[in-house]
């Protein structure tokens, strides 16, 4: 068996596999080592309830992705890849019969907002044009960058109205900003329902900029059909076509450090395989630096601040249903089109009610009246489901660690938690009930790491959304971006710049810094924050 590549990829995520893509697009022998069956990472989808139900159990809204650098660059439209970006977007019933309908049409989702308010329906107006060029100058642009130094980018950005206004935006946490734009609790429960949702914090300063990027993808949520896992085979196929390989059920055990170089890894199994140029970890911080490469190989001051690293404490409860039939709202008397919705805020009214859930989960508690983003996949797509039926899933904001039994105790009491969130639901959707439930599946913060390792403490984005822990600081303080101290040993996943979620920003960087250190061409274009942020106006 062949035992030497270029490049040794860590982790068959959306992260892993896009860097490969680029690097095996540009003349390297690429291998990526995926420890499960099926490489993806949290683009998974399984018919986790009963045979012909495909449940997507991680990543399901996948935002922007026809639009975003490494859908078009890698081409995957022409591997099959289908994204569909539903008319109806994000959507909220409330108990006393109205809903809010916003779509993909701005105009229709003004007139919406205007059924509730005509001053928030302007004020949304003048935002959401401000917010679009923000977020294509600088918000979009920064994440598919390494991140300037904080003092440099002040510095570039107060030369112009727009980078001002951005900064001072960003001083300030999505709470704050939501509470001083609007005057209902509606639209203002909306706003922080589409920031918590992509797991930003709500609450954190220095932050808001947050709310800017989910004002703007709140009208432009996509999925891929077929499942998300479609997307991550996709990913495959580009690799593939390339001469690149991917290894499941290849778990590395070790990263071999020689001289103070990374020159290859050891698996579970003893097997060695070796990097001619470089090794590249989208596995989470900690496990990348103190297990796989070992304290002893780092200075005390970065094994310190690995093993510090933070990961979320609001994570995802979840439970996925196959339906005889789609879910009917009360509140579709006020406006039809919910029952077509694409995200569904069901049960947080309030930034109030928000507020209550981080109370009951830092005290380890699962929040007892929930406020969930619910879907019905089948809606949009009815491959997802045998002809005439119907599936529907429902994430919930909760702890990892109970106050009672800690995170093994989630085993006993997921099940009866899934039906307080359903009987939740059921006072918006009457028909979220047993005649319509055909079978159920709970899926706690405890099994989501136990499904992906990555994912420690149940948190989907590999590590929390904190203010030290964004932008430059992400992973820590100090690291070039994307690179570690070991020589040839890279960062490329969600606990680099930006963020998790589905963006592909941390590979597709990485692919870049790669490439400029290997003295290789990039065969795609990119942008310079400098170049682009000096021309601001």
């Amino acid at each position: 068996m062949k035992d030497t590549f270029d490049v040794i990829i860590i982790g068959g995520g959306h992260n892993g596999q896009i860097l490969s893509g680029y690097l095996t697009k540009a003349g390297l022998e690429t291998l990526v080592l995926e420890r499960r069956m099926e490489p993806g990472g949290g683009l998974c989808t399984e018919e986790v309830t009963i045979p012909g139900f495909y449940h997507n159990i991680h990543a399901f809204f996948l935002r922007w992705v026809p639009d975003l650098p490494f859908y078009k660059d890698l081409e995957l439209a022409r591997f099959g890849i289908q994204m569909k970006m539903p008319e109806v977007q994000t959507v909220a019933p409330f108990s006393d019969g109205r809903c809010l309908v916003m779509y993909q049409d701005e105009e229709k989702t003004i007139k919406n907002i205007a059924y509730f308010s005509k001053k928030d329906a302007a004020t949304y107006r003048d935002l959401l044009k401000r917010f679009k060029e923000m977020s294509v100058k600088i918000i979009t642009p920064e994440g598919y960058a390494p991140p300037l130094p904080a003092a440099e980018k002040k510095t570039l950005l107060e030369k112009s109205p727009l980078g001002r206004e951005y900064l001072e935006i960003s001083k300030k946490t999505p709470i704050e900003l939501a509470r001083g734009y609007f005057a209902t609790e509606q639209m203002r429960s909306m706003i922080i329902f589409m920031v918590t949702t992509r797991m930003y914090l709500a609450d954190e300063p220095g932050l808001g900029y947050h709310m800017v990027a989910a004002t703007v993808g709140g009208l432009s949520g996509t999925m891929c059909l077929g499942g998300s896992h479609y997307l991550a085979h996709g990913l495959s196929k580009v690799i593939e076509a390339h001469g690149g390989r991917i290894w499941e059920v290849s778990p590395v055990r070790e990263i071999i450090i020689e001289g103070g170089k990374a020159k290859g890894v050891i698996l579970d199994d003893g097997r060695r395989f070796y990097a001619r140029k470089c090794i590249a970890s989208s596995v989470d911080i900690p496990q990348t630096f103190i297990n796989l490469v070992g304290k002893d190989k780092l200075s005390r001051d970065v094994a310190e601040k690995a093993g510090q690293f933070k990961f979320a404490k609001l994570v995802l409860f979840s439970a996925h249903l196959a339906l005889n039939e789609p879910l009917k709202y009360t509140s579709a008397k006020f406006n039809l089109d919910i029952d077509s919705g694409f995200n569904y805020n069901v049960g947080l009214e309030s930034i109030s009610d928000f507020e209550a859930h981080v109370r009951e989960i830092n005290e380890g508690v699962p929040p007892k009246k929930p406020g969930m983003q619910c879907a019905v996949p089948t809606l949009h797509d009815p491959t997802q489901a045998p002809p005439g039926k119907h599936t529907a899933f429902l994430w919930q904001f909760a702890p990892f660690n109970l106050k009672d039994g800690g995170p093994e105790a989630w085993d006993k009491v997921k099940n009866e938690y899934m039906e307080v969130c359903l009987e939740r639901w059921r006072q918006y959707a009457p028909n979220c009930n047993s005649k319509n439930i055909i079978a159920k599946y709970a899926f706690s913060p405890l099994d989501v790491e136990r499904k992906l390792i990555n994912m420690k403490g149940g948190d989907h984005c590999v590590g929390a959304a904190t203010f030290d822990q964004m932008l430059e600081n992400r992973p820590f303080p100090g690291l070039a971006p994307y690179r570690t101290p070991i020589e040839g040993l890279y960062l490329c996943g969600s606990g680099s710049h930006p963020f998790g979620n589905c963006t592909g920003a941390p590979g597709y960087n990485a692919a870049g810094v790669i490439c400029e250190d290997l003295n290789i061409p990039k065969w795609w274009s990119t942008h310079d924050l400098r170049e682009l942020w000096s021309k601001l106006r």
